[in-house]
């Protein structure tokens, strides 16, 4: 089997690292090469990485993520910005209005874009042998990282990613059926999708991963009744995103 699809099959989120062992430069430089060929809309690059290499900083983010101690055990800790400052001063450069950043599907771009480049910095990790886990919970303290981390006006902190090298073996997870996930043409009945996430449930259970505590869809049920981090609605307008909810505009409106 190729090597690189062999290595993403092998993919599974690892939550415990050993401690204190430094990945070196030179492979640190090869991941993030990788990140940054991620393919991108209109080669905007809209994401930024921070690497958080300061030992208090990276503690105080731990601490805020008491659900999470792999952010302070991992050998390496980067936190994906969604990115437009860039594009504010290309736009100051050429005189552009900057109208269209308040619009949702801004942000749909540079939440793809980053994912895309997070995506392929996980690929190349695991490649050299490295365990990672993506923390999406960092939305849960988006404004304290604007701040700590002196984020401007038109960014986001989307989600971290821990890289190291695994302190146990992690199982690799089952996924849904593939008839679930991928179709030809159209999309599938209800019917056959309800019936899959009922087996996939089963699976789920008989695969009696320690940290699920509830059955797959009562998982989801249960994340779907509440919004996930509410405060950040405001924090994204302050930000200078979703400014125009209806995708409207300013130099588009009469």
């Amino acid at each position: 089997m190729n090597e690189v699809i062999k290595s993403i099959l092998q993919h599974r989120t690892h939550r415990k690292y050993k401690k204190d062992v430094a990945i070196p430069e030179h492979e640190i430089q090869m991941i993030l090469d990788a990140a940054r060929q991620a393919p991108s809309w209109i080669n905007g690059q809209h994401y930024s990485i921070i690497r958080i290499t300061d030992p208090q900083l990276r503690q105080k983010i731990a601490d805020h993520q008491p659900l999470n101690p792999q952010v302070g055990e991992c050998s390496e800790f980067w936190v994906f910005i969604a990115d437009a400052r860039r594009c504010y001063l290309d736009s100051q450069a050429y005189h552009g209005s900057f109208a269209a950043v308040g619009t949702p599907d801004t942000l749909f771009t540079l939440s793809v874009d980053a994912a895309l480049a997070a995506q392929n910095a996980t690929v190349a990790a695991e490649s050299l042998g490295y365990g990672t886990c993506d923390i999406g919970a960092m939305r849960m303290i988006a404004a304290e990282l604007v701040d700590w981390l002196k984020l401007p006006k038109y960014t986001f902190p989307l989600f971290g990613l821990c890289i190291g090298v695994p302190a146990t073996e992690a199982k690799i997870k089952p996924r849904l059926p593939q008839h679930s996930v991928v179709f030809n043409n159209q999309y599938g009945s209800d019917d056959q999708l309800a019936k899959d996430l009922a087996d996939y449930e089963q699976t789920m259970l008989d695969f009696a991963e320690a940290r699920e505590t509830v059955p797959y869809r009562q998982k989801m049920a249960q994340y779907y009744s509440h919004s996930f981090a509410p405060q950040n609605n405001a924090l994204l307008r302050k930000q200078g995103f979703l400014t125009h909810p209806d995708g409207l505009a300013e130099d588009q409106t009469d």
